[in-house]
């Protein structure tokens, strides 16, 4: 055997160990626990929605378009049907999903890259499973988890030469499932816009008339479809979705995603460091092929809308993490194969053993700090409120918060199986209310609302937590004490503000108010019971 064939067998076998640890890895923190607040706040509209409640209506308002709404039906379908936890069947569905689009991928990239010897495609596996499940952790069932691994074939597609007529079929399969990310961020339409743009105007060796012809490809043209199909539907199907929850969005966003540039910047550390590597090395190596350049043009447009959406939460990060990442691994591997052509070293004997022994190390280690074996208190992660508000609670219970954090609610009702006594996910109107009623109180307001614009959405505040408390009667309401120096409320870090005083301002939910007692404080909550409920007890 050459020595070239003996570090094949030993790349081959390390690659294998290292797919079969991530792959534990995944299991352990993206698919045994229980999904993120936002995935659970999801599949719970989705239940009100299926029980015929209207989407943006007085059961259900949201700030994202209902795409991920309607999709988010599936697994409860799937629940329904197989009798299987509605989180298990929403990441059963995602990983078939995701296990498709690995498929698929690899399919283009056999005919945008080059022949692949054993242990690249071990390789690739293990990057591909790093990158779309174990990165993304419990953001795994995001809408940009998703999104990331829905528009990678597309990409990949991008890179394969249009006259490969055999590829059809799952061009159009690449369209569908790149529309169907696109539909759930809409913000990522910057990535299709940029590949195709690149595909137009940088330098090739075929001529520009050729190149305008790519254009009209089955994916580019399902996608722009498909896109017109939704925006028709949600025109056609939530109205109010354009009349209603657009104009409010608009005015009040920007106090959520309020962050600098450099803030933005360095709440995404990671993303810009694997940026600049991954860019670096690719004007050091130069790779032949498209299919680099491609990823990186395509992490470049996800960063882009990373930097729009202004929040700096870390899963918005995770569409450009995986592109430039899958761009690296192809550039390590291509560096990889020029060394074993040049004979540049051999793979020691003892690395397949070093290598084995690492990763029962590293799952040894996951398995003990995600607390395995995973009892419903562990899977669902839940750090405030504190668990002993909800724990005696009989299933079914209806609890109200009030906080402005996206991260209170939907652990506490998914676990104890309660109700959730509102029309949101948290006040998320409030900060741009606030913002603007009291600028001195904190940072500048970084927009100004015009009087009647400030007087309706207080209004609307208003009127929303009265129907709320008149329709679902909560048995329990918490407060998150912002007004507190050393409790910071999300998105109100800086500000100091007394969400119930600003409540008992209305003289409606003041009046309802007056059937709730205190009945203790717990970290940052203060807890509420309706007097009827107290005196039962």
């Amino acid at each position: 055997m050459t020595a070239n064939k003996a570090d094949s067998a030993a790349l081959k076998h390390i690659f294998t160990i290292l797919t079969f640890a991530a792959a534990g890895m995944a299991a352990l923190l993206a698919l045994l626990p229980a999904g993120g607040h936002d995935q659970l706040w999801f599949l719970l509209m989705a239940r009100r929605w299926l029980g015929g409640a209207q989407i943006y209506g007085p059961i259900i308002f949201d700030s994202n378009p209902p795409g991920i709404l309607w999709l988010s039906a599936l697994p409860i379908f799937l629940g329904r049907l197989l009798h299987l936890p509605t989180t298990f069947a929403a990441k059963l569905l995602v990983s078939l999903t995701e296990a498709a689009s690995a498929w698929l991928s690899y399919r283009f990239l056999r005919h945008a890259w080059r022949p692949l010897v054993t242990y690249e495609r071990w390789a690739l596996l293990f990057s591909f499973i790093v990158l779309f499940a174990v990165v993304p952790a419990r953001d795994f069932g995001q809408r940009d988890q998703m999104l990331a691994f829905l528009v990678l074939p597309y990409v990949l597609a991008a890179a394969v030469d249009p006259r490969e007529h055999r590829l059809t079929s799952l061009r159009c399969a690449a369209g569908v499932m790149a529309a169907i990310g696109i539909c759930l961020k809409p913000h990522h339409a910057l990535l299709v816009i940029a590949v195709e743009l690149s595909l137009l105007f940088l330098p090739s060796a075929t001529t520009f008339p050729h190149r305008l012809r790519r254009l009209f490809r089955p994916e580019p043209l399902l996608i722009a479809l498909l896109g017109g199909m939704f925006l028709a539907a949600v025109h056609r199907l939530t109205p109010l979705y354009f009349t209603f929850a657009l104009p409010v969005l608009h005015d009040t966003y920007w106090a959520i995603g309020h962050l600098s540039l450099g803030g933005l910047a360095l709440e995404a550390i990671e993303l810009c460091v694997l940026a600049a590597g991954t860019i670096l090395l690719y004007t050091i190596t130069k790779p032949r092929s498209p299919l680099v350049r491609l990823l990186l043009i395509a992490g470049a447009a996800s960063s882009l809308a990373y930097f729009l959406q202004g929040t700096g939460w870390y899963y918005q990060q995770i569409p450009a993490i995986n592109l430039f990442g899958a761009a690296l691994a192809l550039q390590m591997l291509d560096l990889a194969q020029r060394k074993a052509q040049h004979k540049e070293g051999t793979v020691p004997r003892w690395a397949t053993s070093a290598v084995a022994g690492l990763c029962l190390l590293a799952l040894a280690l996951t398995t003990h700090f995600t607390g395995y074996p995973f009892t419903a208190d562990r899977a669902f992660a839940i750090e405030s409120p504190d668990p002993a508000f909800f724990k005696d609670l009989p299933p079914g219970t209806p609890v109200a918060t009030l906080t402005t954090s996206v991260d209170e609610a939907m652990m506490p009702i998914e676990r104890y199986h309660l109700t959730w006594a509102q029309r949101t996910n948290n006040l998320w109107l409030l900060p741009a209310i606030l913002r603007n009623e009291t600028p001195g109180a904190g940072k500048p307001p970084s927009r100004i609302l015009p009087p009647e614009h400030l007087a309706n959405l207080e209004a609307l505040q208003h009127r929303f937590m009265v129907e709320d408390l008149n329709r679902w009667h909560p048995q329990l309401v918490l407060v998150e004490r912002c007004q507190k120096a050393n409790i910071h409320c999300q998105v109100l870090e800086d500000r100091d503000d007394d969400l119930l005083a600003w409540f008992l301002r209305d003289p409606a939910f003041a009046a309802i108010w007056q059937n709730y007692t205190y009945q203790g404080s717990r970290g940052a909550f203060d807890a509420y019971t309706l007097i009827s409920s107290a005196t039962n007890k």
